[in-house]
């Protein structure tokens, strides 16, 4: 299968690090790269003004301003609806998901039919607050015991996949992290293959976290991790 990839990458208020991204994006994927998509949640900081600046060098470069709709799992998904790639990557606006890992993840995917950048096997690697690390950890543990998943890294949120499998599987559009999770049980339930990959996940280094500046919307979000592994659980 001939790779043409679409990199979608869902932002808000990442003026900071949508230029490098965006670079990087363009380095690491190369000659496979088929087109990068911005999916911007009308930043008020400027976001999408960068990025129409950098569409003058790249042709390939889309950019999707949604006025009337938010989150982070819709922006995915809006992403993939609009892409035209047999592959699509997906890795978050603030270079918490470096782009150098893309190579590798392609390297499986004609094998696999999605392929996770994962913390949790040999050789990946949490580096965030320890909070954070240990709130994603009991998430993951959690989903291993009542969902029986033999995937390591269930809020991963980088991902490669072949856009066939989109055919059965949707992205929800509500929430955080937990899409992560419905996504995954929703991939092994249909047969798909799932290959993780190891990655060190670093702190972000400008702007502010979505989650780490407010303690009770992450308090919110690991909530609403556990609470979809159990209805999850109890009911299919």
């Amino acid at each position: 299968m001939k790779k043409k990839v679409s990199v979608i990458l869902p932002v808000y208020n990442e003026k900071g690090n949508i230029e490098e991204l965006v670079r990087q994006v363009y380095y690491y994927t190369g000659k496979d790269l088929f087109e990068i998509i911005v999916v911007d949640d009308d930043s008020p900081d400027g976001t999408a003004d960068i990025v129409r600046k950098l569409q003058k060098r790249h042709k390939n470069l889309r950019l999707v301003v949604r006025k009337n709709e938010k989150g982070l799992p819709s922006a995915i998904w809006r992403g993939i609806q609009e892409s035209w790639g047999n592959i699509v990557v997906w890795l978050d606006g603030d270079l918490s998901h470096p782009p150098k890992y893309i190579p590798e993840m392609l390297k499986f995917i004609g094998d696999y039919d999605i392929v996770c950048a994962s913390r949790y096997v040999n050789q990946g690697k949490d580096a965030r607050s320890f909070i954070r690390v240990s709130a994603s950890k009991i998430i993951n543990v959690l989903a291993y015991i009542l969902l029986g998943l033999k995937v390591k890294d269930l809020t991963s949120g980088f991902y490669a996949v072949k856009k066939d499998v989109f055919r059965k599987v949707r992205i929800m559009q509500t929430g955080f992290a937990e899409y992560c999770i419905r996504f995954t049980y929703d991939s092994v339930k249909n047969g798909f293959r799932i290959k993780e990959v190891p990655y060190i996940s670093p702190n972000r280094k400008k702007g502010v976290s979505k989650t780490e500046r407010n303690f009770f919307r992450f308090l919110r979000d690991g909530y609403l991790c556990g609470r979809e592994i159990i209805k999850i659980r109890f009911s299919g």
